[in-house]
């Protein structure tokens, strides 16, 4: 598995999915999901899923996630019926309303995705892409030196989000249960409310000037300017309103319509370069995953772009001589290659 990933399967008769997402998210401001913090061209979300997609039997499944919020949620869908896939969008869609700091509409992920019915075996690439306006020296000082913060904050710094596409394909292409039905809990805690954790807390503190920075994203976020104390109650009435306008229309919901209107005003104001185009234009893919072998086991992982699976496993170029010792193989699906015993 690759740090930070979305994981799910069979292990001993019991289905389970598992949702760990990394540092990620980005919001811009007008946009009630997480922080306005992006990398151009991307800042990787990996939120991948290993994922058995038969239906969960009372007492045979479990979910695993970074909130226990997100966790009931994905529960409740499998209960409801529901398969790992669809306990995956619902608990990251939770995820961007429950972890504002490290999970988000606003960003872009992978997605891993195991069928145990016939062994389908596919990655979801809905990483954020970069405006079509972008440049080379978009992130350099009027001295031509980089800027640091640059590719951090602002309006600059936000990329084409993907999180929402790869959502609302995986849910219309591999999940059981309606979109509506699957963003429903992600909605309920946006309008409601939920109760802040010391993470929380440690991460707002953490990001306090750039919150205080953005009117809007302090009157969500932070209490009376300050990083909220466990306990504290944050509602988000627009991210909510932003989700079940994907819930009623899919993807165009956010990257069409008053809701890509909005954003794209947003980050303009903030300096940024979004056009309405390029939101219209945002297309994920579908790849092959990564395979390699170690020892008697095959593990499959996210492949390029993403550097997490290349990073546990040797590149042929790159072989040391503990790996030699082991006498590892990995694959791509296209071609294999052998590390020597010795």
């Amino acid at each position: 598995m690759v740090p930070g990933a979305q994981a799910g399967g069979r292990l001993n008769g019991i289905r389970y999915a598992a949702v760990r997402p990394t540092l990620r998210g980005v919001n811009v401001p007008g946009f009630r999901g997480v922080r306005r913090r992006a990398l151009l061209p991307v800042l990787i979300v990996f939120i991948a899923a290993f994922i058995a997609a038969t239906p969960a039997l009372a007492g045979r499944y479990a979910v695993a996630s970074a909130h226990p919020l997100a966790t009931a949620a994905g529960e409740r869908v499998l209960a409801d019926g529901g398969t790992a896939f669809d306990a995956a969008v619902t608990v990251a869609a939770t995820l961007a309303v429950v972890e504002p700091f490290a999970s988000g509409l606003g960003g872009g992920g992978f997605f891993l995705l195991h069928r145990a019915s016939d062994g389908f075996e596919v990655v979801v690439d809905a990483r954020e892409t970069a405006p079509q306006a972008a440049a080379r020296d978009m992130y350099l000082n009027d001295r031509g030196e980089p800027d640091a913060r640059a590719s951090l904050d602002g309006g600059k710094a936000a990329g084409i989000p993907g999180t929402p596409a790869g959502l609302a394909h995986i849910a219309q292409r591999y999940a059981r249960l309606p979109l509506a039905r699957l963003l429903a809990p992600a909605i309920e805690l946006a309008e409601q409310g939920f109760a802040v954790d010391g993470r929380y807390t440690a991460a707002a503190s953490w990001r306090l000037s750039a919150l205080k920075a953005d009117p809007a994203a302090a009157r969500v976020f932070l209490d009376q300017g300050i990083a909220p104390s466990p306990g504290f109650f944050v509602k988000q009435p627009g991210l909510a309103a932003t989700l079940r306008a994907i819930a009623e229309r899919g993807a165009d919901g956010f990257y069409r319509g008053p809701v890509a209107e909005e954003m794209v005003r947003a980050v303009r104001a903030a300096g940024g370069i979004w056009s309405l185009e390029d939101l219209a234009r945002y297309r994920l893919m579908e790849r092959d995953p990564l395979k390699f072998r170690y020892r008697d086991a095959t593990i499959t992982t996210i492949s390029l772009p993403s550097s997490g699976g290349w990073a546990i496993c040797p590149l042929p170029s790159a072989i040391t001589e503990s790996w030699k010792r082991c006498g590892a193989a990995f694959t791509t699906g296209r071609a294999t290659w052998e590390t020597p015993t010795t």
